[in-house]
Parts: C-alpha cells; sequence; structure tokens
C-alpha cells in the first residue's frame, strides 16, 4: 500500500464478512446501539454486499477501551475483511456527508439485484 493510500485511510477501520445477510444484519444492529450509547464517539457503521458476502464495517475516530471491545466482540462474529481502496474512499465520502448533515443519521439503501 503507498503511503497515499495509507493518509486516506481513517484512523479507526475494523470489517467483517458474515455468512449472510441476517448475521451481517444483527452485527449491524448491535453496532448501531453500541455508537450510539457511546458518549462522544465519532464512528460510523455500514453494512454492504461486495463480491456477494455481506460486510460490516466500522470506521472514524478510535474509540475508547469499552467500545473497542464491544466492536472487537461483535466482528468476532465474522471473518476479519479488507475493503477495496475504492469501497474504503465511498464509505469516508458518505461519512463525511452524513456528519455534516447531523450528530445522528441513519441511511438505509436496499441492494439492486445484478443482472
Amino acid at each position: 500500500m503507498s503511503s497515499s493510500e495509507q493518509d486516506n485511510r481513517p484512523a479507526y477501520l475494523q470489517v467483517a464478512r458474515f455468512n449472510g445477510e441476517k448475521p451481517a444484519g444483527r452485527a449491524y444492529s448491535q453496532l448501531q446501539d453500541a455508537i450510539y450509547r457511546s458518549p462522544a464517539c465519532e464512528l460510523s457503521v455500514f453494512r454492504l454486499i461486495l463480491d456477494r458476502a455481506w460486510h460490516v464495517s466500522v470506521l472514524g475516530d478510535p474509540p475508547d477501551g469499552t467500545l473497542e471491545r464491544r466492536i472487537r466482540q461483535v466482528l468476532s462474529r465474522g471473518v476479519p475483511a479488507s475493503l477495496p481502496e475504492e469501497i474504503l474512499l465511498e464509505l469516508q465520502r458518505r461519512r463525511a456527508e452524513a456528519t455534516r448533515l447531523a450528530p445522528w443519521v441513519e441511511r438505509h439503501q436496499r441492494p439492486t439485484p445484478q443482472e
């Protein structure tokens, strides 16, 4: 990875791949709840399909120790994964856009079927 790619990485990034929509959905909901309940945390959680596999990612500023442990616990139900640079950049763009709108923003989009 080049130094410019490293410079584009968020300060905190955790990603896991899950064995289906339901396990990923549970992890996503649990992480949303944990982040919402944590005071002064600056994190976003995303659930997405990549190469026909469900992924959950958490990115933003490093969390405190308690929240960090909870994030790792929830994501440990999946398999550690990484995201392609273009996907990571898009998630960061969406995070930046959402944080300009309000302190808490939820947005949900159903995947469109691939032809």
